[in-house]
């Protein structure tokens, strides 16, 4: 199809198909005069996949062109590629001492021993996951900090297992399991994370609840004197 169906059919405009060409959101069209191209459908699935991370996901372009471009030098492992291209979530501004930070990469790489999770040493994901845990080592230390994060990865490999289940297969529409990845590391994690201050909420009612019952003044029985 030409450049104006491509834009019929997505109901992106023109000029903004040919900025996102020239930026590398967008793979040319396959020439087919001196001032013409054609375009196919893996230009409307890609175009669909910007216009979700732009609308849904709300991401500005300079976040969306690094996923795209990630994903697509990344080739085998693009979903990682792209979650990784991704703009962290703001963590505490504190100085964390490169000894901290190996202990606690150690920590995870052992958890991830422990779980059989395929993590490498140079994972995006493993070197900001330490550098949390480092962050709230500074203030708060379990007793036992093993047992402490295999609690918590009990939850986290509960939500992976669930959202991305074992006939996912991403290779079969990259662009659509983009979508879905990316969409959803960007639109749930908030979610989960609100979802938990919820969960503080109620246990802390809870637990209040009991005590004041614990501590009430039981009523007597029978007749006073």
């Amino acid at each position: 199809m030409k450049i104006s169906e491509l834009s019929q059919t997505t109901q992106v405009p023109v000029p903004t198909i040919k900025f996102y060409i020239r930026e590398g959101l967008l793979p040319a069209g396959e020439r087919t005069a001196r001032n013409q191209a054609d375009y196919g459908q893996s230009h409307v699935e890609r175009l669909a996949l910007i216009r979700a991370l732009r609308e849904a996901a709300a991401l500005p372009i300079e976040t969306i062109a690094n996923v795209l471009r990630a994903a697509d030098a990344a080739k085998e492992h693009f979903i990682i590629a792209a979650i990784d291209a991704l703009e962290r979530p703001h963590q505490v501004a504190v100085e964390i001492s490169p000894a901290l930070q190996r202990s606690a990469e150690q920590a995870l790489l052992a958890l991830a021993k422990r779980r059989n999770w395929q993590v490498k040493p140079e994972d995006v994901s493993l070197r900001d996951a330490a550098r949390a845990l480092a962050v709230a080592k500074l203030s708060f230390t379990p007793e036992s900090e093993e047992r402490a994060l295999d609690v918590y990865a009990d939850s986290v490999e509960r939500l992976a297992h669930y959202e991305i289940p074992a006939d996912w297969a991403p290779a079969d529409s990259p662009d659509a399991a983009l979508r879905y990845a990316v969409v959803g590391t960007v639109l749930f994690e908030p979610f989960i994370l609100a979802l938990r201050r919820m969960a503080h909420v109620a246990r802390t009612r809870q637990l209040s609840q009991a005590e004041t019952k614990a501590t009430a003044p039981r009523a007597t029985k029978g007749k006073p004197r």
